[in-house]
Formats: structure tokens, C-alpha cells, sequence
């Protein structure tokens, strides 16, 4: 009787050996696809970012033209009659 209740223990304890390790090599598996996914994102982030950072730099460019085309107009008297003021 001994033995059968071993052997049964022995069994039981393999049985939630193997569960454990599937389980751990499962939860393994979908946190390395987790963090594949987390790269991807970090990587499209960085590259709208640059993007961005251009849009930004064009936009000074076009204010910066503005002010100068403004102080321009604010100078000379135009003939149309147009103020700007």
C-alpha cells in the first residue's frame, strides 16, 4: 500500500512538474512576443518622431518667411493700398 501511495505522490509530482514547465516555457514564449511587439512600436515611434522634428523645423522656416515678408510690407507703402497693420 506503501508503495502505491509513493509511486502515486511520485507520479502526481511529476505530472505538476511538467505542468509548471509548460506553463513557464508558455509565459516565456508570449513575453518574447511581447517584447518583439514593444520594439516594433518603439521603432515606428522613433520614426515619427524624426518626422516630426522635420515638420517642426519646416514650420519655423515658414514663420521665419512670414515675419520677414511682413516686415517688408510694413516698410514699403504699397500701392495697392493694403495694410497689414
Amino acid at each position: 500500500m506503501a508503495d502505491k501511495l509513493m509511486t502515486l505522490l511520485v507520479g502526481l509530482l511529476l505530472a505538476l512538474g511538467g505542468w509548471s514547465l509548460s506553463r513557464t516555457f508558455e509565459l516565456s514564449t508570449i513575453q518574447a512576443v511581447h517584447e518583439d511587439k514593444v520594439d516594433k512600436l518603439e521603432r515606428h515611434v522613433d520614426k515619427l518622431q524624426g518626422q516630426i522634428d522635420k515638420m517642426m523645423d519646416s514650420d519655423e522656416e515658414i514663420m521665419d518667411q512670414h515675419k520677414k515678408l511682413f516686415k517688408i510690407l510694413e516698410k514699403e507703402d504699397t500701392p495697392s493700398g493694403y495694410s497689414y497693420n
